[in-house]
């Protein structure tokens, strides 16, 4: 690297980030919270594989070409481009071509015998499966995908068979091909989840995946020393956290770089960008802010000395959620079924099937939107008379009222049951997780001076179908009873009770 202009590229005490470097698999995965050294340390790559390139027969040149991908173009230039150029600056390297698609061509000359570098990197936004075909025509050494959780994995399988097609065989072909990434920690229903702890991908092109430690570490209250915030321990999100001494690229980042960064989040943000771990940070305002995925979540079996009762949300995209209302009015989740484009007697069959599976000879109750009381206009018969037919018992819960929901099943999240909380939840039960974690949400709308508030009814998107079963489930399986009594809050003191005829009355 003597010949190159001065850069500090030394990743040796970034211990993931050394790995990765000397990796050499067809494609590696750097996953870990911001200001970790990741955006620099593939960067760094990109400048590393052109060095190590082979010269040219034909004229010693050292030839590559890369592409630098981010899901849009805002993004690319205020943060990957911005990272690029600090370590590549225009003035040393060369003027950026701004004209989409942006371009910035590296080169040095042959001097002292050392051959010269021809390095050409596209940065390119490809935010859809529909994109790759901007892929094409694209003959490349190596690609570099930014911030990969925002992209699908159409985008990188489209990258597979572009790499390693430049140089040409005449200019020696390339002596390195492969695709690197990078990301903050995505949901764990993600693709890279699926890749790098489930379904690894080996042989002889596999996919590695790096994981950082996190910049700050969760800590327990009963671990805390006295004073807390006088020892370094911050308070955020409802939990105490501290700097993780194990933390990559500390020594680059300013002083208190992860304790003034905790200030005003919610712990499913630290959790993500901070601690570095798998997590789903929602939009707007969750439907349940009560809910805890890390406390509220883990592995449950079913338990045949108590009923099986399931919530069930109706139309195209119906979904059903399984648990069991357990001594102490504690309730587990067990199971999920969220379907898409599917008619009832369809969704039925696959109710059936679920059952026969997971619950053979389960006392099954059914509950559901009081809107399913309503006769299908071609078949003439509701949704309870079909799920009927076919044997279940299934009826309507006494409201569908989107407050009564939401409150019944924030009921059990508010209170313990034998020193545990009152909900648990099936690790498995990925979509629920989600939408209880905030996938199902209050959509923000901007009042303009800085002030925010919230819409009145919540996003109905892929989330809300299993949200709205959940709350069936809650509501139909005692919760309502309980709120009426005024056993726990004070949302419907009075024994008040409420009804609505559509989905989002809010009162």
């Amino acid at each position: 690297m003597a010949d190159l202009p001065s850069m500090n590229l030394d990743f040796s005490k970034s211990a993931t980030v050394w790995k990765f470097l000397h990796d050499k698999s067809f494609v590696r995965g750097l996953m870990g919270p911001v200001g970790s050294g990741k955006s620099y340390g593939c960067a760094a790559e990109i400048m590393l594989k052109a060095v190590q390139q082979k010269p040219s027969p034909r004229d010693g040149i050292r030839y590559s070409r890369f592409v630098i991908v981010r899901n849009t173009y805002p993004e690319l230039r205020t943060t990957t481009i911005k990272t690029w150029g600090e370590l590549f600056p225009e003035d040393v390297w060369g003027p950026m071509r701004w004209q989409p698609p942006i371009t910035h061509h590296l080169k040095l000359p042959t001097r002292d015998n050392a051959p010269g570098i021809d390095c050409e990197v596209i940065f390119m936004a490809l935010s859809t499966p529909q994109d790759v075909r901007k892929l094409l025509s694209l003959e490349l050494t190596g690609a570099w995908v930014n911030e990969a959780r925002e992209l699908p994995k159409a985008v990188i399988d489209g990258l597979t068979h572009r790499v390693g097609r430049y140089p040409t065989k005449s200019d020696g072909g390339a002596s390195w091909y492969g695709i690197i990434m990078d990301t903050n920690p995505p949901d764990a229903d993600h693709w890279w989840h699926e890749l790098a702890e489930k379904n690894k991908i080996a042989g002889r092109f596999p996919w590695t995946f790096f994981r950082q430690p996190g910049g700050v570490l969760e800590v327990p209250s009963k671990d805390l020393p006295e004073n807390p915030e006088a020892n370094g321990f911050v308070f955020s999100g409802a939990k105490w956290w501290m700097v993780n001494p194990s933390a990559e690229n500390k020594t680059h980042l300013p002083d208190g770089y992860y304790e003034q960064m905790l200030g005003g989040k919610n712990a499913d943000w630290i959790r993500c960008y901070a601690e570095g771990k798998y997590t789903f940070v929602q939009e707007g305002r969750p439907v349940w802010p009560e809910y805890d995925d890390e406390m509220m979540s883990a592995e449950v079996t079913y338990d045949p000395q108590y009923p099986l009762q399931i919530g069930v949300d109706f139309g195209l995209t119906p979904a059903a959620i399984f648990g069991q209302r357990t001594s102490g009015g504690a309730w587990k989740v067990l199971d999920e079924l969220v379907t898409f484009d599917m008619g009832l007697e369809r969704f039925g069959q696959e109710l059936l099937g679920k059952i026969a599976a997971s619950f053979d000879k389960a006392e099954v109750q059914i509950w559901g939107d009081p809107a399913g009381n309503k006769r299908d206009e071609i078949y003439e018969v509701t949704a309870f008379d079909h799920l009927k037919s076919i044997g279940f018992r299934a009826q309507p819960t006494d409201s569908n009222a989107f407050n009564v929901r939401r409150e019944a099943a924030a009921a059990p999240m508010n209170r313990l049951v034998g020193g545990k909380p009152g909900l648990i939840v099936n690790k498995k039960c990925l979509r629920l997780r989600k939408s209880l974690s905030g996938g199902y949400f209050f959509k923000r709308v901007s009042m303009g001076a800085g002030q925010d508030r919230f819409k009145d009814a919540p996003v109905k998107n892929e989330h809300s179908h299993c949200g709205d079963a959940f709350g069936y489930l809650m509501l139909g399986g005692g919760e309502q009873r309980r709120l009426r009594r005024g056993s726990y809050g004070n949302s419907f003191a009075g024994g008040q009770t409420y009804s609505a005829n559509t989905d989002f009355e809010i009162f």
